[in-house]
């Protein structure tokens, strides 16, 4: 385990250096051990991971794809690149550190034929003034106090709580375009985002990634088989799988018939 000292300090000096530079798709990312060490290594040392699979296989060329929770926008940048300059991602990210990375990022690749846009802020089941628990081993762990999140050997306590601002994916809908693909990583809060979201998910039927904690499974199944999708295991893959009976960990949701994008 790295003491906290040493955690911080590499973080600091990581965050106002220049972009790290990361091989994905000729784009530079910014990046900082805070989101978490484990990615920051990955990162720099050009391995893909589940994102960028998730990118590759069902964002299309001209797509709006929203990034719940994109931390420091790894599925951002890439979902950029796969949809082009047609297309456009919007980022939510709560964390002000984590935003800021964000921009940074946008700033370094103007010149890429991409289109992203981020807002700090939270997605919850409603419009409202929420608290944000800043993770103390990693802020890809940061949650909203709402949220039952994962445990003290993933969060590692709490450096800080901070306002933000919350709002719901059907607000969003009303005022940004609506997204052919959604990704929700919101560390346990995943039932109230998609309670929020229900008008669009009915209306709009984008395909969605997102992470489920075990005590939300039931709960999910049910909504979004209500709502018409079909469930895989995204760990191990759509093609010639039949769909799932429960949420797990990675799931993907896509609206019926099954349509081959």
């Amino acid at each position: 385990m790295i003491p906290k000292a040493i955690r911080r300090t590499v973080e600091l000096l990581s965050y106002f250096q220049p972009q790290a530079p990361a091989a994905l798709w000729k784009m530079r990312l910014g990046v900082s051990p805070g989101s978490a060490l484990i990615c920051y290594k990955s990162l720099n040392a050009g391995h893909w991971n589940e994102l960028c699979d998730f990118a590759e296989s069902y964002v299309q060329v001209n797509d709006v794809v929203w990034d719940v929770r994109a931390n420091m926008g790894v599925f951002t940048f890439a979902a950029a690149h796969q949809a082009g300059e047609g297309g456009r991602v919007l980022a939510l990210e709560p964390d002000p550190w984590s935003e800021r990375l964000l921009r940074r990022s946008i700033r370094q690749n103007i010149d890429c034929a991409i289109r992203v846009d981020t807002v700090q802020v939270a997605i919850s089941g409603a419009v409202s003034l929420g608290i944000i628990h800043i993770s103390e081993r990693g802020r890809a762990a940061s949650h909203l106090a709402i949220a039952k999140c994962a445990g003290p050997d993933v969060v590692g306590g709490i450096r800080e709580k901070q306002l933000v601002i919350s709002i719901s994916l059907d607000w969003l809908a009303e005022r940004y375009v609506r997204p052919q693909v959604l990704k929700i990583d919101v560390d346990g809060a995943e039932m109230k985002d998609l309670a929020g979201g229900e008008k669009l998910i009915l209306e709009q039927r984008p395909i969605i990634l997102t992470e489920f904690y075990e005590r939300n499974a039931d709960a999910v199944t049910k909504f979004l088989g209500e709502l018409g999708y079909s469930l895989f295991d995204f760990n191990v893959g759509m093609e010639g799988e039949i769909p799932i009976t429960r949420a797990v960990y990675n799931t993907l949701a896509i609206p019926e018939p099954l349509v081959t994008r």
